[in-house]
Protein backbone atom coordinates (compact mmCIF):
# COMPACT_ATOMS: atom_id res chain seq x y z
CA UNK A 1 0.00 0.00 0.00
CA UNK A 2 0.71 3.72 -0.13
CA UNK A 3 1.05 6.53 2.55
CA UNK A 4 -1.79 8.15 0.67
CA UNK A 5 -3.79 4.68 1.15
CA UNK A 6 -2.10 3.40 4.80
CA UNK A 7 -3.74 7.17 6.06
CA UNK A 8 -6.70 6.77 4.18
CA UNK A 9 -7.36 2.79 5.93
CA UNK A 10 -6.59 4.60 9.35
CA UNK A 11 -8.94 7.59 8.99
CA UNK A 12 -11.58 5.51 7.44
CA UNK A 13 -11.76 3.39 10.41
CA UNK A 14 -11.62 5.66 12.76
CA UNK A 15 -14.60 7.53 11.14
CA UNK A 16 -16.59 4.19 11.39
CA UNK A 17 -15.24 3.80 15.31
CA UNK A 18 -16.07 7.32 15.75
CA UNK A 19 -19.82 6.51 15.16
CA UNK A 20 -19.98 4.19 18.23
CA UNK A 21 -17.34 5.88 20.94
CA UNK A 22 -16.76 9.22 21.82
CA UNK A 23 -13.59 9.25 21.61
CA UNK A 24 -11.35 6.90 19.30
CA UNK A 25 -7.35 7.24 19.09
CA UNK A 26 -5.35 5.16 16.41
CA UNK A 27 -2.07 4.68 16.31
CA UNK A 28 -0.30 2.34 13.95
CA UNK A 29 3.10 1.73 13.20
CA UNK A 30 4.78 0.40 9.50
CA UNK A 31 8.34 -0.63 8.01
CA UNK A 32 9.15 2.84 5.98
CA UNK A 33 8.63 2.04 2.06
CA UNK A 34 12.38 3.23 1.62
CA UNK A 35 14.19 1.72 4.56
CA UNK A 36 12.67 -1.44 6.07
CA UNK A 37 14.99 -0.84 9.22
CA UNK A 38 13.08 2.56 9.86
CA UNK A 39 9.89 3.08 11.57
CA UNK A 40 6.91 5.25 10.34
CA UNK A 41 4.22 6.05 11.90
CA UNK A 42 0.07 7.63 12.15
CA UNK A 43 -1.68 8.79 14.54
CA UNK A 44 -5.08 9.58 14.45
CA UNK A 45 -8.08 10.42 16.25
CA UNK A 46 -12.38 11.81 16.90
CA UNK A 47 -14.26 12.94 19.46
CA UNK A 48 -12.62 14.27 22.72
CA UNK A 49 -8.97 14.69 22.62
CA UNK A 50 -8.93 15.64 26.42
CA UNK A 51 -10.66 11.50 26.73
CA UNK A 52 -7.87 10.51 23.97
CA UNK A 53 -5.02 11.68 26.05
CA UNK A 54 -6.08 10.68 29.38
CA UNK A 55 -6.83 7.63 28.50
CA UNK A 56 -3.44 7.35 26.91
CA UNK A 57 -1.80 8.62 29.43
CA UNK A 58 -3.56 6.11 32.12
CA UNK A 59 -2.25 3.24 29.81
CA UNK A 60 1.36 4.55 29.39
CA UNK A 61 1.25 4.61 33.76
CA UNK A 62 -0.41 1.30 33.84
CA UNK A 63 2.20 -0.28 31.52
CA UNK A 64 4.82 1.22 33.20
CA UNK A 65 3.79 -0.17 36.63
CA UNK A 66 3.91 -3.47 35.07
CA UNK A 67 7.47 -3.14 34.05
CA UNK A 68 8.49 -2.08 37.11
CA UNK A 69 6.51 -4.86 38.95
CA UNK A 70 8.11 -7.28 37.03
CA UNK A 71 11.61 -5.86 37.64
CA UNK A 72 11.05 -5.95 41.27
CA UNK A 73 9.73 -9.63 41.40
CA UNK A 74 12.74 -10.39 38.92
CA UNK A 75 15.38 -9.00 41.03
CA UNK A 76 13.63 -10.76 44.11
CA UNK A 77 14.00 -13.80 42.76
CA UNK A 78 17.15 -13.20 42.07
CA UNK A 79 18.71 -12.36 45.20
CA UNK A 80 16.49 -14.90 47.27
CA UNK A 81 18.22 -16.90 49.34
Amino acid sequence: MTDDELKSLVARHVTELGEHFDSVLVLVTCPHPDNAQTTQSYERGSGNFYAQLGQVTEWLAMQQEYQRAEARRRDASDHAP
